[in-house]
């Protein structure tokens, strides 16, 4: 039989919350059935690269996008046209547009566009304006799917009244139980005090991620909670900002960055307390992944409420004083809870996203 050839444009497959979500597909997805393909730009090993290649994935890459459409529009034309595509998938969110004309050229009859954020950037220029408008009307001119991890992810990418699928944010759920064994083996790794509370944060450092408000914040409630940790797993472009940040505050001591992890589902266990104060999100993966672990969350108001699958999470304002955040960590904090047969029938599930992800690939 012959396998269905699914183009995934992604741009990159470093740890970040679509790849994530890719790459539990690919882990899970009937691969007799379906051969995945990532469209990557630019020269450098991705994070996930090892792992995808041993799974049977193939990671094609072409050029940053420039100025320069057409030429964009040629290269993933080549792409699609040579490894003989069947769907395009795609993941760039306003970039989508131009995989989308590509594989409208080439006659791709399935082209689905993926929301899976609520905001672009923040405080975008007008030049940019007028590119986000003209790529939504690409978008909805060229798509014959239109997917979404959340509600709010699908409202901001697709116009009013279009309608659209959410396909929930999977992941494979034994990996995320809480394991007391695998807390003090981890604890003991790391040189964590067992008498410190962890406040844990996985994501990259980029602007949505509010790394900045979490170290003032965190400076705060250190004072007043002396036995306290605050751990950073990940990485990116204000990496150096944070850490310059981080020295000033005189929070060497008190701050642990781990950078980029394979084990961030063991991590889940040494912390008490998952702290996200995103500027905006889709529907994040880390917050699944959290509630699974049964830690208590708290979060900014910004993310999207459908996140909040086990009324686990407290949703704050980035407005609001840094009182009402310490007073919420304090109430919350070492207060885990067991999410494991509410997770088990959850949509959350991988089984149920691959098997929503593998009808659609199927009907073309």
């Amino acid at each position: 039989m012959k396998k269905i050839k699914v183009l995934e444009v992604i741009g990159s497959m470093d740890m970040g919350g679509a790849e994530t979500f890719l790459m539990n597909v690919l882990r899970n997805i009937d691969r007799k059935k379906f051969e995945l393909i990532f469209l990557c730009y630019g020269n450098k090993k991705f994070d996930y690269e090892e792992e995808l290649v041993s799974l049977g994935g193939e990671i094609v890459r072409i050029s940053k996008p420039t100025g320069n459409i057409f030429k964009n529009i040629k290269q993933i034309k080549a792409v699609i046209k040579n490894n003989n595509i069947d769907v395009v998938h795609c993941h760039t969110y306003f970039n989508s547009m131009y995989a989308l004309i590509a594989a409208k050229q080439c006659k791709i009859k399935k082209r689905i566009t993926h929301s899976h954020n609520t905001v672009s950037e923040k405080n975008p220029s007008i030049i940019k304006k007028i590119y986000f408008s003209l790529s939504k009307i690409v978008i909805d001119f060229y798509s014959t799917d239109f997917l979404a991890c959340g509600k709010e992810a699908g409202e901001a990418l697709f116009f009013k009244n279009k309608k659209f699928q959410v396909i929930d944010n999977g992941i494979i759920l034994e990996k995320f139980y809480y394991n007391k064994n695998l807390r003090e083996e981890k604890r003991k790794e790391l040189k964590l005090p067992n008498d410190y509370q962890i406040i844990g944060h996985v994501g990259r450092f980029e602007e949505a991620k509010n790394h900045s408000f979490l170290i003032d914040l965190f400076d705060e409630y250190q004072k007043k909670n002396k036995k306290t940790l605050l751990l950073l797993i990940g990485d990116g472009s204000l990496r150096p900002s944070i850490e310059k940040k981080i020295k000033e505050k005189k929070l060497n001591n008190k701050v642990i960055l781990l950078l980029k992890r394979s084990d961030v589902n063991e991590l889940y266990n040494v912390m008490d307390l998952f702290l996200f104060p995103s500027l905006y999100e889709g529907l994040p993966v880390v917050l699944v992944e959290a509630q699974t672990n049964g830690l208590p969350i708290v979060a900014s108001d910004t993310i999207d409420k459908e996140s909040d699958y086990t009324n686990t999470i407290s949703f704050l304002s980035l407005q609001d004083d840094f009182d009402s955040w310490i007073k919420t960590i304090e109430k919350r904090i070492e207060k885990r809870t067991d999410n494991r047969k509410m997770m088990e029938n959850s949509k959350y599930n991988i089984k149920n996203t691959v098997k929503q992800i593998e009808d659609i690939y199927s009907n073309i």
